[in-house]
């Protein structure tokens, strides 16, 4: 007779699990974003354990420390406890060879109901000898549980989810594991060398060692990567922009325009640039330009391409500091040209930035230049088509996507001098294709990094103040500006103490524009020895030849941040080595910023931030921390995104769209 049981479908809602109610499938869409069982079993534990060795203890010192799985009988049971909250639930037990055995339960007295007298009970736990042989937090084991043959896997928990919630809910998906089917050729599965989707579930979920899980996580992680990359493949398909036209005498002309020559670096990353503006693709490229490599000439010459064809370009900059500076760089540049650029600033005048917006909405101004400002609704472009991201880990993905939207599929160069772990995710992907810039512009001077604990700043002030006296400067970061360790108390300590008496000015985010950039003109002019700054020092800050900088409470920043902020020092043609001294506060971060000594290249500086940070939520908004991927690892899955080159995926992708 035929089979007449009804085959299940992975796209059955959670409340067909046992013991998932609407509550309880809410939970999962709220914590994970899962509302079908197909979902619940691609989802990746967080580790796993071993399971607990069967034993009815016969020699518990032996058995020190391990893991183990008991049969007993209940003995008796005490509740010792401590107000509301804390309290002690002991459970004496004795095995069928008369040895006995305490569990203890923290904070969990509403369990001695599970423990009547003379009951049967299997538990798992650690082997512990306080007062006798002890298990300390076991866990219950069900009745229909059988003897582990399996790693068991330990979900990572999400409120209002625990992990032993989410792992019963998985336990009871593991019925519908006859229902999966593998969607992929045979030909690509031995191309990533991972097992087919049926056998990677049920090795992702029941493994029966770790070789066989990270076999299965990285079937899963394949499939990720490959839903990517349709992705993008289908938006570029549907997407066009306005080519360049291909002309040499236009180049030409720009290079004139640039007051030094280009180097081998920067004609290298132009050409491939222009190759893309030529084609009907809109650009996605991230340019890497390590500190001090000239990015901002070749975001120049790429604008003055665009609007020499008579589009509009955008260049976005994090801080009024370096829009303005952008903004002086690129007039200067400019003298003589028919070209008008405008500012756009928080600050503006009602009237400037009336005519302005005018300039943009009418076509009359090609290049604007600003911050924040560039997001407005009031902004309107008549045919913007090239947008330039000045350190774009600054920006939240719905803010550079708000600007992007100003054009018809305009081309995007984002700049950064060390991507932070999503770009550099990203750029794994395909996502953004990398350029890198790794010549310093101008000037091949190093700069030494040290680290310090934090009380060690007044010693290394005092050393410094000879070389301050002497017509050397100095920058001084702070993550902050108020309270005791602002920005505002430690100018007071430096200059009260170790450099009284020399010149200092004061740079933050509260100070109007025109007041910060007068600050830096004077720094820049050697009116002022010392420039205390809070992170608005950190991104385009260009001025030439400054020896040293001391950062204060180092722990505050991440990486990246530290690694743009030393790229201040040693800066332009001719400049001397840069010292930079980072000062710690706390010892859990002092090694992780003792790295920044030895690494010393942006693109080892975004390999340590993405190891510690993780690669940010390659698909979602946000910036850092998990991403949004379920089973992909930019650490351990290179060679699966090296696949997306191989010419047999490529053309079995083609066959998809």
């Amino acid at each position: 007779m035929p089979d007449l049981k009804p085959r299940r479908s992975l796209d059955a809602p959670l409340t067909e699990l046992a013991g998932i109610g609407p509550k309880r499938a809410a939970d999962f869409l709220r914590a994970f974003g899962i509302d079908k069982i197909g979902q619940l079993l691609c989802l990746v534990p967080h580790r796993y354990e071993s399971p607990g060795i069967p034993c009815n203890g016969l020699d518990w010192t032996a058995l020190l420390g391990q893991k183990v799985r008991v049969t007993a009988t209940v003995t008796g049971l005490s509740i010792w406890s401590r107000g509301r909250r804390r309290s002690l639930l002991t459970v004496r037990l004795v095995t069928a060879q008369g040895q006995k055995i305490a569990a203890l339960f923290f904070n969990q007295s509403y369990r001695k109901n599970q423990f009547p007298i003379d009951r049967v009970v299997q538990l798992e736990g650690q082997v512990a000898l306080k007062n006798g042989a002890t298990l300390v937090a076991p866990r219950v084991v069900p009745e229909e549980e059988s003897a582990p043959q399996f790693l068991s896997p330990i979900y990572a928990q999400r409120e209002p989810l625990s992990s032993s919630a989410i792992q019963r809910a998985v336990a009871a998906a593991t019925a519908w594991f006859e229902a999966v089917e593998e969607p992929l050729p045979e030909f690509l599965l031995s191309l990533a060398q991972v097992p087919d989707l049926p056998n990677a579930l049920r090795q992702l979920h029941q493994p029966a060692n770790l070789d066989q899980a990270e076999a299965a996580r990285r079937r899963l992680a394949f499939g990720e990567v490959l839903h990517l990359e349709r992705r993008r493949r289908v938006a570029q398909a549907n997407t066009t922009a306005v080519p360049l036209p291909h002309d040499d005498a236009l180049w030409e002309r720009i290079f004139m325009r640039l007051p030094f020559a280009l180097n081998d670096g920067q004609l290298q990353v132009l050409q491939t640039l222009r190759l893309e503006l030529q084609g009907n693709t809109p650009m996605r490229r991230l340019l890497h330009g390590e500190v001090g490599s000239g990015k901002t000439a070749v975001a120049f010459a790429l604008a003055l391409a665009v609007a020499a064809d008579g589009g509009q370009v955008a260049l976005l900059a994090p801080t009024e500091i370096l829009a303005r500076q952008h903004l002086a760089t690129f007039r200067s540049w400019l003298q003589g040209a028919r070209l008008q650029m405008v500012g756009l600033f928080g600050d503006d005048r009602a009237t400037t930035r009336r005519e302005n917006l005018a300039a943009l909405r009418t076509g009359r101004a090609q290049i604007a230049i600003g911050t924040h400002a560039l997001f407005s609704a009031d902004v309107h472009f008549k045919n913007l088509r090239l947008v330039l991201l000045d350190e774009q880990h600054r920006f939240g993905v719905r803010q550079k996507a708000a600007l992007v939207d100003k054009g018809t599929h305009p081309h995007v160069l984002t700049m950064t001098a060390t991507p932070i772990p999503r770009t550099l995710a990203w750029a794994q992907y395909g996502s953004l294709d990398p350029c890198i810039l790794r010549q310093r512009a101008g000037s091949n001077a190093t700069t030494t990094t040290t680290v310090h604990p934090l009380e060690q700043w007044q010693a290394e002030a005092t050393a410094l103040r000879p070389r301050l006296q002497a017509g050397s400067q100095s920058f001084v970061v702070v993550p902050h500006i108020d309270g005791d360790e602002g920005l505002t108390a430690w100018q007071q300590r430096y200059m009260a103490g170790p450099w009284c008496g020399l010149r200092a000015g004061v740079v933050h985010g509260r100070l109007p524009g025109e007041r910060t950039a007068a600050v830096v003109q004077q720094f820049r002019a050697g009116e002022i020895d010392i420039l205390f700054g809070t992170t608005v020092v950190e991104v385009g800050l260009d001025i030439p030849g400054i020896e040293f900088m001391s950062i204060l409470h180092a722990e505050r920043f991440g990486l990246a941040s530290l690694h743009q902020l030393r790229g201040r020092l040693a800066r332009g043609a001719g400049a001397q080595a840069g010292f930079c001294q980072i000062f710690c506060a706390n010892l859990e971060s002092f090694e992780r910023l003792k790295t920044l000594e030895t690494a010393v290249d942006g693109f080892q500086v975004a390999a340590l931030d993405l190891q510690q940070r993780g690669p940010g939520a390659m698909l979602g908004t946000r910036q850092h921390g998990k991403s949004g991927f379920q089973a992909f690892d930019p650490q351990r899955d290179d060679d699966l995104v090296c696949l997306l080159k191989r010419q047999e995926l490529r053309n079995w992708l083609a066959n998809q769209e």
